[in-house]
């Protein structure tokens, strides 16, 4: 299976770069979307359940998954891969100085199980868009200068 990529051109992030230094990085763009009918559907399709039935059962392990990571468990799918809710904070030095305005909107945190990890190491790349241009043979460097 092959992912596709296209270069762009963003801020230089590596250490010690100029503030307005650029650098060229690999960017997977989205080629689309699958919405919930479209999943419910070919789940439905490739088993002897209806749509009707993989939306109910979806639609129970989100619910499921909310209350589990409401009480701080790890929700665990199997070879699909585990969720669970991460906060972080600015710090203080003093723990009386700490406020609990200071911590960041919580986000959930997806680990891959091992039937998607075995799915990664299967990937292979393909770049879309411009292609660097040869060198006509001439000597002189045709890289962009970064300035």
């Amino acid at each position: 299976m092959s992912v596709k990529y296209k270069l762009v051109q963003k801020k230089d992030l590596t250490k010690g770069a100029a503030a307005d230094a650029k650098r060229y990085y690999a960017s997977a763009p989205v080629s689309g979307t699958m919405d919930f009918d479209s999943i419910c559907d070919v789940v439905a399709d490739r088993s002897t359940a209806s749509n009707g039935d993989v939306s109910l059962v979806v639609r129970g392990l989100l619910r499921a998954m909310e209350e589990s990571l409401l009480r701080n468990e790890v929700v665990q799918l199997g070879r699909l891969g585990n969720f669970r809710l991460s906060i972080g904070s600015s710090g203080t030095v003093a723990e009386k100085d700490f406020q609990a305005s200071m911590i960041r909107k919580p986000k959930i945190i997806f680990t891959p199980g091992t039937k998607l990890r075995a799915m990664i190491e299967k990937v292979s790349l393909e770049r879309i868009g411009k292609e660097p241009e040869q060198s006509g043979g001439d000597g002189e460097d045709d890289r962009p200068v970064i300035e």
